[in-house]
């Protein structure tokens, strides 16, 4: 099986070969179906979320194409080492002639001798590693055991099959609700819920500050080390419309959510 190569083919030529087919396309009602299904994978989360978190790096556990995927999502070339990677699936692994863990764990091992810097560790699943049923999780919690304090590991599953564009971050965060430090007591606290540039999340301190709005903390911080505290007393602001599995995290340790409407679509350009 070979590629062939796509040649354009104008309207005009199509329909002087085939004019009944033509017409009968014209007639032809097409029903489309939009929305955020109509999307790339979860691992496009991870362009925007390795820019934020500067003391991260994402670990995909997948297929040169999802490597291809990020490196031109990302707009970033592999040799400038980038705080994202991909543990490539070979045949061998994908057949279960090679033990994928003990692999997972060499190139892991490859990669935190080369990159001292890095503080928190997130394995990222794909289609590959979902099909296989390589357990992330498990190999989370064994590498965990073995490079923590100095790293943490974390996994979320970037998936085609189980995520979209707009899960990536969802399902990131969600992965490090469990590692929050709790609040010592019920004393108010804002707690900023979702990926911002820095710029934006500056301002909007200096926004709280002149409103004497505070302590306030934003998640994910800057340093993924760097975790801010939830409990009862947190008043959660999302900034992003789709973090709804990572607010029911944080609202079953506590936190509360405040609700407001998103300037989207035509319900949201009006109040009441």
């Amino acid at each position: 099986m070979a590629l062939q190569p796509c040649t354009e083919v104008s309207a005009e030529k199509a329909n002087a070969d085939a004019p009944d087919q033509a017409l009968a396309v014209k007639e032809l009602a097409v029903l489309k179906e939009r929305g955020q299904r109509e999307v790339f994978c979860g691992l496009t989360g991870i362009v925007w979320l390795h820019r934020k978190m500067q003391d991260a790096f994402f670990l995909v556990v997948g297929s040169r194409t999802c490597a291809h995927l990020i490196q031109s999502a990302a707009g970033v070339m592999i040799f400038a080492e980038p705080r994202f990677g991909t543990a490539i699936l070979g045949e061998r692994d994908l057949a279960g002639l090679a033990d994928a863990n003990d692999e997972l764990e060499r190139v892991v091992e490859q990669l935190l001798s080369r990159r001292p810097d890095i503080g928190t560790l997130f394995l990222v699943g794909s289609c590959p590693s979902e099909v296989i049923k390589l357990d992330l999780a498990k190999a989370a919690e064994k590498l965990n055991h073995r490079y923590f304090p100095k790293v943490r590991v974390l996994n979320y599953s970037g998936s085609g099959i189980e995520t979209t564009f707009t899960q990536g971050e969802d399902a990131c965060l969600g992965s490090m609700v469990p590692v929050l430090p709790p609040k010592p007591d019920e004393t108010a606290e804002l707690l900023v819920v979702g990926s911002l540039a820095d710029v934006v999340e500056d301002q909007f301190q200096r926004l709280f500050d002149s409103l004497g709005i505070g302590p306030v903390a934003f998640f994910p911080p800057r340093r993924a080390s760097q975790l801010p505290r939830v409990g009862k007393g947190t008043k959660l602001l999302l900034a992003q419309p789709f973090l709804s599995d990572t607010a029911r995290l944080l609202m079953a340790r506590g936190a509360e959510l405040l609700r407001s409407p998103y300037p989207l679509a035509l319900r949201g350009r009006r109040l009441g």
